[in-house]
Protein backbone atom coordinates (compact mmCIF):
# COMPACT_ATOMS: atom_id res chain seq x y z
CA UNK A 1 0.00 0.00 0.00
CA UNK A 2 1.22 3.42 -0.70
CA UNK A 3 1.33 6.34 1.17
CA UNK A 4 -1.09 7.99 -0.97
CA UNK A 5 -3.44 5.04 -1.42
CA UNK A 6 -3.83 5.04 2.21
CA UNK A 7 -4.44 8.52 2.65
CA UNK A 8 -7.66 8.42 0.19
CA UNK A 9 -11.35 8.22 1.39
CA UNK A 10 -11.97 5.16 -0.43
CA UNK A 11 -9.58 2.80 1.15
CA UNK A 12 -10.86 2.02 4.84
CA UNK A 13 -8.86 0.44 7.93
CA UNK A 14 -10.31 -3.25 7.59
CA UNK A 15 -8.01 -4.89 10.29
CA UNK A 16 -5.94 -4.15 12.94
CA UNK A 17 -3.26 -6.69 13.41
CA UNK A 18 -1.98 -5.86 16.93
CA UNK A 19 0.41 -8.78 16.83
CA UNK A 20 1.98 -7.75 13.32
CA UNK A 21 1.56 -4.64 14.29
CA UNK A 22 -0.35 -3.97 10.91
CA UNK A 23 -3.40 -2.59 9.42
CA UNK A 24 -5.77 -3.95 6.21
CA UNK A 25 -6.74 -0.93 4.17
CA UNK A 26 -9.32 -2.23 1.28
CA UNK A 27 -11.45 0.07 -0.95
CA UNK A 28 -15.04 0.04 -0.73
CA UNK A 29 -17.03 1.92 -2.64
CA UNK A 30 -20.02 3.63 -1.21
CA UNK A 31 -22.90 0.44 -2.69
CA UNK A 32 -20.46 -2.06 -0.79
CA UNK A 33 -20.42 -0.14 2.40
CA UNK A 34 -24.49 0.37 2.09
CA UNK A 35 -24.82 -3.40 1.45
CA UNK A 36 -22.44 -4.53 4.29
CA UNK A 37 -24.28 -5.82 7.83
CA UNK A 38 -20.69 -6.35 9.19
CA UNK A 39 -17.49 -4.99 8.02
CA UNK A 40 -15.63 -7.99 8.42
CA UNK A 41 -14.70 -10.87 5.89
CA UNK A 42 -18.27 -11.24 4.76
CA UNK A 43 -17.82 -8.11 3.28
CA UNK A 44 -14.43 -8.35 1.67
CA UNK A 45 -15.90 -7.98 -2.27
CA UNK A 46 -14.14 -10.83 -5.18
CA UNK A 47 -10.57 -9.38 -6.00
CA UNK A 48 -10.58 -6.56 -3.12
CA UNK A 49 -8.28 -3.46 -3.94
CA UNK A 50 -5.80 -2.96 -0.77
CA UNK A 51 -3.07 -4.36 0.84
CA UNK A 52 -1.01 -4.55 4.66
CA UNK A 53 0.80 -1.71 6.20
CA UNK A 54 2.87 -1.14 9.06
CA UNK A 55 0.59 0.09 11.95
CA UNK A 56 2.52 3.60 11.74
CA UNK A 57 0.14 4.62 8.80
CA UNK A 58 -2.46 4.26 10.92
CA UNK A 59 -0.93 6.33 14.00
CA UNK A 60 1.06 8.87 12.30
CA UNK A 61 -2.08 10.08 9.82
CA UNK A 62 -2.93 14.09 9.77
CA UNK A 63 -6.36 14.40 11.84
CA UNK A 64 -8.23 16.55 9.97
CA UNK A 65 -11.21 18.56 10.56
CA UNK A 66 -14.07 16.39 9.45
CA UNK A 67 -17.12 16.37 11.96
CA UNK A 68 -16.72 12.91 13.45
CA UNK A 69 -18.89 10.20 12.55
CA UNK A 70 -21.88 9.73 15.47
CA UNK A 71 -22.16 6.36 16.72
CA UNK A 72 -24.74 3.78 17.66
CA UNK A 73 -23.95 1.32 20.70
CA UNK A 74 -26.17 -1.21 21.90
CA UNK A 75 -26.47 -4.57 23.50
CA UNK A 76 -26.94 -6.80 20.92
CA UNK A 77 -29.23 -8.52 18.88
CA UNK A 78 -31.61 -5.57 19.62
CA UNK A 79 -32.84 -3.94 16.32
CA UNK A 80 -29.43 -1.82 16.26
CA UNK A 81 -28.56 -3.18 12.45
CA UNK A 82 -32.36 -2.06 11.54
CA UNK A 83 -32.19 1.31 13.50
CA UNK A 84 -28.49 1.95 10.68
CA UNK A 85 -30.41 0.72 7.47
CA UNK A 86 -33.39 3.28 8.77
CA UNK A 87 -30.48 5.96 9.34
CA UNK A 88 -29.64 5.41 6.12
CA UNK A 89 -32.43 6.59 4.23
CA UNK A 90 -30.62 10.02 4.99
CA UNK A 91 -29.50 10.77 1.52
CA UNK A 92 -26.43 12.58 3.19
CA UNK A 93 -25.98 9.90 5.71
CA UNK A 94 -22.80 7.03 5.40
CA UNK A 95 -23.69 3.96 7.74
CA UNK A 96 -20.65 1.50 8.40
CA UNK A 97 -21.78 -1.90 10.27
CA UNK A 98 -19.61 -2.89 12.82
CA UNK A 99 -15.78 -2.24 11.35
CA UNK A 100 -13.62 -4.86 12.80
CA UNK A 101 -10.50 -2.53 14.19
CA UNK A 102 -13.11 -1.07 16.99
CA UNK A 103 -13.91 -4.81 18.04
CA UNK A 104 -10.14 -5.47 18.29
CA UNK A 105 -9.37 -2.39 20.28
CA UNK A 106 -12.18 -3.11 22.00
CA UNK A 107 -11.01 -6.21 22.90
CA UNK A 108 -7.36 -4.78 24.07
CA UNK A 109 -9.06 -1.72 26.15
CA UNK A 110 -8.99 -3.35 29.59
CA UNK A 111 -5.66 -4.34 29.51
CA UNK A 112 -3.55 -1.34 28.15
CA UNK A 113 -2.03 -0.91 31.78
CA UNK A 114 -0.86 -4.26 32.07
CA UNK A 115 2.63 -5.96 30.68
CA UNK A 116 1.02 -8.21 28.45
CA UNK A 117 -0.78 -5.38 26.49
CA UNK A 118 0.52 -4.88 23.16
CA UNK A 119 -0.31 -1.31 22.63
CA UNK A 120 0.88 1.08 25.22
CA UNK A 121 -2.23 3.63 26.45
CA UNK A 122 -1.01 6.77 24.26
CA UNK A 123 -0.86 4.13 20.83
CA UNK A 124 -4.15 2.90 21.84
CA UNK A 125 -6.31 6.61 22.11
CA UNK A 126 -4.17 7.43 18.87
CA UNK A 127 -5.45 4.62 17.03
CA UNK A 128 -8.94 4.96 17.93
CA UNK A 129 -8.52 9.23 17.31
CA UNK A 130 -6.86 8.06 13.80
CA UNK A 131 -9.79 4.74 12.75
CA UNK A 132 -12.82 7.18 14.21
CA UNK A 133 -11.00 9.69 11.75
CA UNK A 134 -10.78 7.47 8.62
CA UNK A 135 -14.65 6.28 9.44
CA UNK A 136 -15.83 10.07 9.60
CA UNK A 137 -14.80 11.08 5.86
CA UNK A 138 -17.92 9.68 3.82
CA UNK A 139 -17.63 8.88 0.41
CA UNK A 140 -19.77 11.12 -2.13
CA UNK A 141 -22.87 11.59 -2.55
CA UNK A 142 -22.85 11.41 1.67
CA UNK A 143 -21.53 13.97 3.98
CA UNK A 144 -21.65 12.52 7.31
CA UNK A 145 -20.85 9.15 8.71
CA UNK A 146 -22.74 6.72 11.73
CA UNK A 147 -20.83 3.97 12.60
CA UNK A 148 -22.47 1.01 14.56
CA UNK A 149 -20.19 -0.38 16.77
CA UNK A 150 -20.59 -4.52 17.71
CA UNK A 151 -21.99 -5.25 21.12
CA UNK A 152 -18.47 -5.81 22.60
CA UNK A 153 -17.48 -1.93 22.07
CA UNK A 154 -19.39 -0.73 24.37
CA UNK A 155 -16.08 0.00 27.12
CA UNK A 156 -15.23 2.49 23.75
CA UNK A 157 -18.22 4.63 24.51
CA UNK A 158 -16.72 6.96 27.17
CA UNK A 159 -13.06 7.10 25.56
CA UNK A 160 -14.81 7.94 22.27
CA UNK A 161 -17.07 10.39 23.70
CA UNK A 162 -14.29 12.11 25.72
CA UNK A 163 -11.94 12.28 22.53
CA UNK A 164 -15.03 13.30 20.28
CA UNK A 165 -16.44 16.63 21.96
CA UNK A 166 -18.95 17.07 18.52
CA UNK A 167 -19.68 13.21 18.60
CA UNK A 168 -23.46 11.80 19.66
CA UNK A 169 -24.08 8.74 20.24
CA UNK A 170 -27.34 6.56 20.53
CA UNK A 171 -27.46 3.58 23.52
CA UNK A 172 -30.01 1.18 22.23
CA UNK A 173 -31.36 -1.80 24.22
CA UNK A 174 -34.74 -3.64 25.24
CA UNK A 175 -36.37 -5.10 28.68
CA UNK A 176 -35.13 -7.89 29.27
CA UNK A 177 -37.91 -10.72 28.60
CA UNK A 178 -37.13 -10.18 25.26
CA UNK A 179 -34.31 -9.78 25.31
CA UNK A 180 -33.16 -12.91 26.67
CA UNK A 181 -36.10 -14.81 24.26
CA UNK A 182 -34.52 -12.70 21.23
CA UNK A 183 -31.35 -14.91 22.68
CA UNK A 184 -32.25 -17.97 23.90
CA UNK A 185 -34.14 -18.93 20.53
CA UNK A 186 -30.69 -19.25 18.41
CA UNK A 187 -27.34 -20.70 20.05
CA UNK A 188 -25.45 -18.25 18.03
CA UNK A 189 -26.97 -15.28 19.78
CA UNK A 190 -25.96 -16.90 23.19
CA UNK A 191 -22.07 -17.41 22.08
CA UNK A 192 -22.34 -13.50 21.06
CA UNK A 193 -23.93 -12.40 24.45
CA UNK A 194 -21.61 -14.97 26.45
CA UNK A 195 -18.03 -13.97 24.35
CA UNK A 196 -18.75 -10.74 26.21
CA UNK A 197 -20.27 -11.48 29.51
CA UNK A 198 -16.20 -11.21 31.22
CA UNK A 199 -15.85 -7.48 30.17
CA UNK A 200 -19.34 -6.92 31.44
CA UNK A 201 -18.48 -8.78 34.72
CA UNK A 202 -15.35 -6.81 35.16
CA UNK A 203 -17.70 -3.36 34.72
CA UNK A 204 -20.25 -4.48 37.19
CA UNK A 205 -17.55 -5.54 39.88
CA UNK A 206 -15.78 -2.44 39.23
CA UNK A 207 -18.67 -0.41 40.17
CA UNK A 208 -19.11 -2.87 43.68
CA UNK A 209 -22.09 -5.01 41.92
CA UNK A 210 -21.63 -8.60 41.58
CA UNK A 211 -18.20 -8.62 43.25
CA UNK A 212 -18.99 -12.48 44.68
CA UNK A 213 -19.37 -14.31 41.06
CA UNK A 214 -17.21 -16.00 38.86
CA UNK A 215 -18.14 -16.75 35.30
CA UNK A 216 -17.79 -19.93 35.37
CA UNK A 217 -20.02 -20.14 38.21
CA UNK A 218 -22.63 -19.11 35.88
CA UNK A 219 -24.73 -20.43 33.33
CA UNK A 220 -25.57 -19.19 30.02
CA UNK A 221 -28.85 -18.21 30.42
CA UNK A 222 -27.38 -16.20 33.28
CA UNK A 223 -24.61 -15.10 31.78
CA UNK A 224 -26.68 -13.21 28.70
CA UNK A 225 -29.03 -12.05 31.59
CA UNK A 226 -26.01 -10.44 33.37
CA UNK A 227 -24.83 -8.83 30.09
CA UNK A 228 -27.87 -6.90 29.87
CA UNK A 229 -27.83 -6.06 33.72
CA UNK A 230 -24.38 -4.71 33.39
CA UNK A 231 -25.43 -2.45 30.17
CA UNK A 232 -28.22 -1.11 31.37
CA UNK A 233 -26.02 0.09 34.25
CA UNK A 234 -23.62 1.43 31.94
CA UNK A 235 -26.00 3.25 29.58
CA UNK A 236 -27.69 4.71 32.71
CA UNK A 237 -24.45 5.94 34.09
CA UNK A 238 -23.59 7.99 30.76
CA UNK A 239 -27.27 9.08 30.19
CA UNK A 240 -27.05 10.95 33.55
CA UNK A 241 -23.43 12.01 34.01
CA UNK A 242 -21.12 14.27 32.63
CA UNK A 243 -22.05 12.99 28.51
CA UNK A 244 -25.83 13.19 29.27
CA UNK A 245 -26.74 15.99 26.57
CA UNK A 246 -24.56 14.08 24.11
CA UNK A 247 -25.94 10.35 24.37
CA UNK A 248 -29.79 9.15 23.60
CA UNK A 249 -31.35 6.24 25.03
CA UNK A 250 -33.71 3.90 22.54
CA UNK A 251 -35.77 1.08 23.55
CA UNK A 252 -35.84 -1.21 20.64
CA UNK A 253 -39.59 -2.30 21.45
CA UNK A 254 -40.83 1.46 21.70
CA UNK A 255 -39.11 2.04 18.09
CA UNK A 256 -41.50 -0.90 16.85
CA UNK A 257 -44.80 0.65 18.80
CA UNK A 258 -43.74 4.05 17.67
CA UNK A 259 -41.85 4.27 14.80
CA UNK A 260 -42.37 7.66 14.01
CA UNK A 261 -41.99 9.45 17.13
CA UNK A 262 -38.71 7.70 18.34
CA UNK A 263 -37.38 7.85 14.87
CA UNK A 264 -37.76 11.45 15.08
CA UNK A 265 -36.48 11.47 18.88
CA UNK A 266 -33.11 9.43 16.93
CA UNK A 267 -32.98 12.20 13.92
CA UNK A 268 -32.98 15.24 16.10
CA UNK A 269 -30.35 14.33 18.59
CA UNK A 270 -28.03 13.43 15.18
CA UNK A 271 -28.73 16.34 13.81
CA UNK A 272 -30.37 15.22 10.52
CA UNK A 273 -33.54 16.60 8.68
CA UNK A 274 -36.22 15.95 10.93
CA UNK A 275 -38.45 16.04 7.51
CA UNK A 276 -37.24 12.98 6.33
CA UNK A 277 -38.75 10.99 9.19
CA UNK A 278 -41.58 10.02 7.24
CA UNK A 279 -39.21 7.84 4.61
CA UNK A 280 -37.64 6.10 7.00
CA UNK A 281 -41.12 4.53 8.61
CA UNK A 282 -42.04 3.64 4.93
CA UNK A 283 -38.68 1.92 4.34
CA UNK A 284 -38.80 -1.46 2.83
CA UNK A 285 -36.04 -2.22 6.00
CA UNK A 286 -39.16 -3.17 8.20
CA UNK A 287 -39.82 -6.40 6.36
CA UNK A 288 -36.28 -7.39 6.30
CA UNK A 289 -34.09 -9.35 8.08
CA UNK A 290 -31.44 -6.15 8.73
CA UNK A 291 -28.00 -8.87 8.82
CA UNK A 292 -28.95 -10.85 5.86
CA UNK A 293 -31.58 -8.27 3.39
CA UNK A 294 -32.92 -11.74 0.97
CA UNK A 295 -34.82 -13.24 3.84
CA UNK A 296 -38.21 -11.54 4.44
CA UNK A 297 -38.41 -11.12 8.13
CA UNK A 298 -41.04 -8.33 9.48
CA UNK A 299 -43.06 -7.30 13.09
CA UNK A 300 -45.29 -9.80 12.89
CA UNK A 301 -42.21 -12.57 12.12
CA UNK A 302 -40.68 -11.24 15.54
CA UNK A 303 -43.69 -11.25 17.72
CA UNK A 304 -44.18 -15.09 16.64
CA UNK A 305 -40.64 -16.18 17.01
CA UNK A 306 -40.49 -14.15 20.52
CA UNK A 307 -43.38 -16.04 21.98
CA UNK A 308 -42.32 -19.01 20.75
CA UNK A 309 -39.35 -18.51 22.74
CA UNK A 310 -40.80 -17.31 25.49
CA UNK A 311 -42.86 -20.43 26.01
CA UNK A 312 -39.91 -22.51 25.08
CA UNK A 313 -37.74 -21.24 26.87
CA UNK A 314 -39.75 -19.84 30.02
CA UNK A 315 -38.14 -21.39 32.69
CA UNK A 316 -34.51 -20.13 31.54
CA UNK A 317 -35.87 -16.85 31.18
CA UNK A 318 -38.10 -17.09 34.62
CA UNK A 319 -34.59 -18.16 36.27
CA UNK A 320 -32.38 -15.59 34.44
CA UNK A 321 -35.39 -12.62 35.67
CA UNK A 322 -35.36 -13.68 39.37
CA UNK A 323 -32.02 -13.96 39.49
CA UNK A 324 -31.29 -10.38 37.99
CA UNK A 325 -33.70 -9.18 40.31
CA UNK A 326 -31.40 -10.46 43.56
CA UNK A 327 -28.47 -8.98 42.24
CA UNK A 328 -29.88 -5.67 41.45
CA UNK A 329 -31.77 -5.15 44.96
CA UNK A 330 -28.74 -6.22 46.77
Amino acid sequence: MTAAAIETPAFLPFKLDLIGRRVLWLRLDEAQRREAAFLDDRAVPPNAEGGWAPLETLLSRNIDDTPPAHAIFHIGHCGSTLLSRLIDTWPDVQGLREPLPLRTLAEAWPTLDEATSRLSPDQAEDALRALWARWSQALSPHSRSVVKATSSCNGLISPLLSQQPRMRAVLMDMPLRPYLATLLKSPNSVFDAASAAGERLRYLQRHGVATHLSLHQIPLHRQCALGWFAEQMRFDSLAKGRYEDRVLRLDFESLLEEPARELHRVAAHLGLDTTRVDDAVASPEWGRYSKAQSHGYGRDDRRHDLGLSMKTFGEEISDAEGWIAAIAAS
